[in-house]
């Protein structure tokens, strides 16, 4: 068998090192004529493949009495791509461990075993992988490094590919490098698209994040992290990243001078989503009134007025010039409302009817109450402030004051309290050598 297999390597060219590890892997499957070998091979994977539809409902229900109730159905699929395999496996198992108990040493089948095991293994840590693509091609890969260890061919394949290489300029690359670069890569991808994964879901639990920020921080994620992968994968197999660094700086320094404002305003948007000094539903002062936050985006916050007007504001002013906001840690606003009233008042009756004013609006806090204060002995008046809190400046201010103002009305008119008209006393100077004028 030896020879006929030698005799085909060397009808097709093979010769020098692939034809030592045709003899290697010869050797490590000798034993029982290896036909004997091949068929109970072939028997016991049609044996599990005939099992596999039969004992599907049984594994289920095995599975969903052992296991809590959300792994079920991702176990139920993983362990469905490999029950086939797995009944192989535990066949050739028995067999093997039969066979030397009588004394027998299966090569052909101890290799089928720990290659069906390596599978299985490998087949069942792929299902961490969302993406079927990847998910195949890193079963396919770590399989196939695995076949070429058990088989001894691993360090034979390896010093072959290291031999085949070619320079670019200092930098030696071989086949052995791009394989295990390629391998490398392969793994990171893994490890990224899980990292990926769990942040996504962790973005989309974060209630302080509108949906497009949400979609913008899941999409940086998608691009750093694979890049990352690719930076971290030429490293690892030697391969010099400096020109790459120039070349990435040059990159970068033109787009930081062609986007310096958009990327000031998305960093400022990451900044105030981070440190939570609006939000939406905020009411903030802006220019000589107030809004609503009703957005937050990538370059600008949404503000809508009672008005019905809507500004789209630079993320970066109000980090430059800050903000002012109404409910950033409480919905409560003090109201001013100024008034005057007639000298001959009484001045004590004016700040008790205008506190009393005040409560009888309902939007007007019982706590903290509110207070009348003198502020100023005028020309023609004295001036007041009322000043009350609301706990819903959402709801409008120029329509609390309208209240608090009639009712301070409705309660003067009442008590016979006038607000005066400005007075001005004009005096007639005569000029000299003129008779005054007189009526009449």
């Amino acid at each position: 068998m030896e020879a006929t297999v030698h005799g085909i390597l060397e009808a097709l060219g093979i010769r020098g090192s692939c034809l030592e590890m045709g003899r290697d892997l010869l050797a490590r499957i000798e034993g029982p004529p290896l036909a004997v070998q091949a068929g109970l091979i072939v028997a016991f994977g049609l044996l599990g493949a005939w099992l596999t539809p039969r004992f599907r409902r049984f594994n289920t229900h095995v599975i969903g009495l052992t296991m809590p109730r959300a792994c079920v159905r991702p176990l139920d699929r993983a362990f469905g791509s490999v029950t086939a395999p797995l009944y192989m496996l535990v066949a050739l198992w028995l067999t093997l461990t039969l066979a030397r108990a009588l004394g027998f040493e299966f090569g052909l089948i101890a290799a089928a075993v720990s290659l069906l095991a390596a599978w299985v293994t490998i087949r069942l840590l792929s299902f961490a992988v969302s993406n079927p693509f990847l998910s195949a091609t890193i079963s396919a890969t770590a399989w196939s490094i695995a076949a070429l260890s058990i088989l001894g061919l691993l360090h034979p394949l390896a010093l072959q590919l290291d031999s085949m290489a070619f320079m670019l300029g200092k930098l030696r690359i071989s086949a052995l490098t791009i394989v295990r670069a390629m391998f490398v890569l392969m793994l990171l991808l893994w490890g990224t698209t899980l990292i990926s994964n769990y942040l996504e879901r962790q973005i989309s639990r974060t209630e302080a994040l509108t949906p497009s920020i949400q979609t913008l921080l899941i999409r940086l994620v998608n691009l750093v992290l694979p890049a990352l992968a690719v930076i971290i994968a030429l490293s690892a197999v030697g391969i010099d990243l400096t020109a790459l660094t120039v070349l990435s700086g040059a990159i970068g320094i033109g787009i930081g001078l062609g986007l310096q404002r958009s990327v000031a305003n998305l960093v400022a948007g990451l900044s105030l989503i981070l440190g939570k000094s609006i939000k939406p539903g905020d009411v903030v002062a802006y220019k000589d009134g107030y809004g609503w936050v009703t957005s937050m985006g990538a370059r600008f916050v949404a503000i809508a007025t009672r008005d019905g007007s809507e500004y789209l504001v630079p993320n970066e002013q109000f980090i430059t010039n800050g903000v002012e906001n109404w409910s950033y840690s409480n919905n409560l606003h003090r109201l001013h409302v100024p008034l005057c009233v007639a000298y001959e008042s009484d001045m004590h009756q004016v700040i008790a009817i205008c506190v009393d004013a005040a409560k009888s609006v309902d939007r007007i806090l019982a706590t903290p109450e509110p207070i009348c204060l003198m502020t100023e002995f005028g020309d023609s008046a004295v001036n007041f402030e009322i000043r009350a809190w609301i706990n819903d400046p959402q709801n409008g201010l120029a329509n609390v004051k309208s209240a608090v103002m009639l009712a301070v009305w409705d309660r003067f008119a009442e008590a016979g309290i006038r607000i005066p008209f400005p007075q001005r006393d004009v005096h007639l100077i005569p000029v000299p050598g003129e008779r005054p004028a007189t009526l009449g």
